[in-house]
């Protein structure tokens, strides 16, 4: 069976339209019918049917499809990896971290790391957090650092890190100043400063007042930049952060209000794919980052 024909079957499923996935795929729609139907062979099964609107998939098809997904990954996990190996046969840690989050667990988790492993070479790129867990379905990384349990939960072996609450931040002319604490309704026709769509807090903060009927503005901004910060305090807005005991730095003034509902949170999980196969320095790193937890 060719790694080809599970890609192309795959792509079939995910568009439901032979002429959409040949487009996608670079190939014309009778290669990718051929392919489909040497694989339908290998298998001894029919795998789509067609409908006015292109075609459906048959059960057996709808079995088979998340296999051929696990397949894939890890082909293409596999692939990325031999890559990344160096010609002295080091093996790099690939790691994909949500903006924020090693810092918060340890401001110096890489440097402490590799002052105890010599011989370690970390490859590290920080991300919104919900494309580094993409990269880490992807192949691309291989450890995940995010907010909240990953998106796809079963694909991963998680571990929760560190806990931390959602606040909101106000200025003292802010009319929720006063507040000793928020619920969502709180921000019902509020403007709120907060990460953007690529982040799962903003969807977090969307979803939690559409359930309650609550419509907070929400104001995508990119992370924490003072003079960001200055002129959302300057026009007397809010902002949702990350409760501290230090409050917001470099404005004294401003007020963090922390929120009733437990499910507004910023809690950090460490993060890799269940078929993931550690190798022996990777494993020294998984048993470091779980010794903050």
């Amino acid at each position: 069976m060719e790694i080809r024909n599970l890609t192309y079957f795959v792509q079939v499923c995910q568009d439901l339209n032979v002429s959409i996935a040949a487009g996608k795929l670079y190939i014309t729609q009778q290669a990718l019918s051929k392919s489909i139907k040497t694989l339908e062979a290998e298998l001894g099964s029919p795998l789509f049917i067609k409908v006015p609107t292109g075609v459906a998939m048959t059960p057996y098809a709808k079995a088979i499809f998340p296999i051929c997904q696990d397949i894939l990954s890890s082909f293409n996990s596999g692939l990325h990896k031999i890559h990344s190996i160096t010609r002295e046969g080091i093996i790099p840690l690939r790691i994909a971290a949500a903006y924020q989050t090693m810092e918060s667990i340890s401001p110096t988790l890489i440097e402490d790391f590799m002052a105890l492993q010599n011989q370690a070479e970390i490859q590290f790129d920080g991300y919104p957090d919900k494309v580094a867990e993409q990269h880490v379905l992807t192949g691309k990384a291989d450890f995940l650092f995010t907010v909240g349990m990953p998106m796809v939960q079963q694909r991963f072996k998680s571990y929760l890190i560190k806990k931390l609450s959602l606040c909101l931040m106000v200025s003292p002319k802010h009319p929720l100043y006063a507040k000793t604490e928020l619920s969502i309704q709180d921000l019902h026709r509020q403007a709120i400063h907060c990460a953007g769509p690529q982040f799962k807090t903003y969807h977090l903060l969307r979803d939690k007042a559409a359930a309650v009927s609550a419509e907070p503005v929400l104001i995508p901004t990119s992370g924490y930049l003072f003079s960001t910060y200055e002129n959302i305090f300057k026009k007397n807005n809010a902002v949702i952060g990350i409760m501290s005991n230090t409050g917001c730095p470099g404005f004294p003034e401003v007020r963090q209000i922390p929120f009733t509902d437990p499910d507004l949170n910023w809690d950090i999980y460490f993060a890799y794919l269940h078929d993931h196969r550690l190798s022996e320095i990777e494993v020294s790193f998984v048993r470091y980052v779980l010794s903050f937890a």
